[in-house]
C-alpha cells in the first residue's frame, strides 16, 4: 500500500472515530431521525456541489484533477440504470447505509455512550461476513467461525448483557442502546452485500453517487411524518460547536471520507485497507473518554479487547488467504 494512501485511510477512521461525538452534540438538541437527516442533507448538499465544481472545472479545462493517459480523471458520478435489477440495488445500498443504517445507529446512540458506539462498529466486519454466508450463500470458514464466537462473547462483556440477568437487559438503556447499535450494522454491512453485486455493472463513484441520492430521498420520507424537520428556529439558535458538529458529520464525515475510500480501493486491496478499520475504536474510545467524560471500565476494555481480536483473526485470514 502507497504510504500516502495509508495516511489517508488512518486520516478517514480517525475522522469517523469522531463521528458518535459529534452526533452526541447534535442529539442535545434534535431527535435522532432528525439527526440522521441533518447529517445526510449536508452530505448530499456538499457532493452536488463537489460534483458541480468538477463539471464546470471539466467544461472550463481546468485541471482540478490530475489526467490519466491524455485524458480528464474528472470520475462520473451518476449513470444510467440499464434494467431494473441494477436500480433496486442501487436503492438497496442507499437505504441500508444512508437511511437505515444512521436512523437506528443514532436511535442506540441516544441511549448509550459513545465509546460503546466506538467499540460496537468493530464488529461490522463480522455482520457483514454473516450477510454474506446468509443472502450470497458464501460459505463460513473455521475462522470466521471462531471470529464470530468471540465476537458474541466481547459483545457480551463490553455491553453487560453477560452480567446482567435477561429479565432486566430492556430495563437497561446501555443494553437496549447496544443492542440497537449491533442491529444498525446490518445496514452497513447491507451496503456491502449490495454493492459487490453491483461490481462490474456500473463503477464505484457511480453507485455511491446514485445510492446516495436515493438513500437521502428515502430517509427524507421516513423523517417528515414522524419527526419533522429541525425548525428554522432551532437551527438558527446553533451554536458554533453544533454547527461545527454538523459540517464533521456531513461534508467531511460523509462524503469526503466515503469519496477517498472508494477512490484508495482502487490503489490497495480491500483485505489490506480494512486493517486501518482499528483505529477507529481505539481512537473513538479516547475521544469518548477525553471529550465526553465517559468511563472506560474494565469490563469494557475486556470486551473491546475481544471484539478486536475476534476481527483481527478474521481481517488478517483474509489478507494472508
Amino acid at each position: 500500500m502507497p504510504f500516502q494512501v495509508l495516511v489517508g485511510l488512518i486520516f478517514c477512521n480517525i475522522v469517523w472515530a469522531a463521528n458518535p461525538i459529534m452526533s452526541k452534540v447534535l442529539l442535545a438538541t434534535f431527535t435522532p431521525p432528525q439527526v440522521a437527516w441533518l447529517r445526510y442533507s449536508s452530505a448530499t448538499g456538499f457532493f452536488l456541489c463537489f460534483v458541480a465544481a468538477l463539471k464546470v472545472a471539466e467544461l472550463g479545462r481546468v485541471p482540478l484533477l490530475p489526467k490519466r493517459h491524455g485524458r480528464s480523471s474528472a470520475p462520473r458520478f451518476f449513470g444510467v440504470v440499464r434494467s431494473r435489477r441494477e436500480f433496486l440495488l442501487l436503492l438497496g445500498v442507499g437505504f441500508s447505509a444512508f437511511c437505515f443504517a444512521p436512523l437506528v445507529g443514532l436511535s442506540g446512540l441516544s441511549r448509550t455512550g459513545a465509546i460503546d458506539n466506538a467499540l460496537v462498529i468493530a464488529l461490522e466486519p463480522l455482520v457483514t461476513v454473516s450477510l454474506a454466508v446468509l443472502f450470497l450463500r458464501e460459505r463460513l470458514s473455521i475462522v470466521q467461525g471462531v471470529s464470530f464466537i468471540l465476537a458474541v462473547l466481547g459483545f457480551g462483556l463490553l455491553s453487560g448483557l453477560l452480567m446482567t440477568p435477561p429479565s432486566e437487559w430492556m430495563r437497561e438503556p446501555s443494553i437496549v442502546g447496544n443492542l440497537i447499535l449491533v442491529f444498525s450494522l446490518v445496514g452497513e454491512g447491507g451496503y456491502s452485500i449490495f454493492a459487490r453485486q453491483l461490481a462490474g455493472r456500473l463503477p464505484m463513484t457511480e453507485v455511491f453517487g446514485s445510492s446516495l441520492l436515493l438513500g437521502f430521498g428515502v430517509l427524507t420520507a421516513m423523517t417528515v411524518p414522524y419527526s419533522g424537520f429541525p425548525s428554522w428556529g432551532e437551527l438558527s439558535q446553533l451554536d458554533a460547536k453544533s454547527w461545527l458538529a454538523l459540517l464533521w458529520l456531513g461534508p467531511l464525515g460523509s462524503t469526503l471520507t466515503y469519496l477517498y475510500w472508494l477512490v484508495a480501493l482502487e490503489r490497495t486491496a480491500v483485505s489490506s485497507a480494512a486493517l486501518t478499520l482499528f483505529v477507529q475504536p481505539i481512537v473513538g474510545s479516547l475521544l469518548g473518554a477525553l471529550a465526553l467524560g465517559e468511563a472506560l471500565t474494565p469490563m469494557k476494555w475486556v470486551g473491546g479487547a475481544v471484539i478486536l481480536f475476534a476481527v483481527g483473526l478474521l481481517t488478517l485470514r483474509r489478507q494472508n488467504s
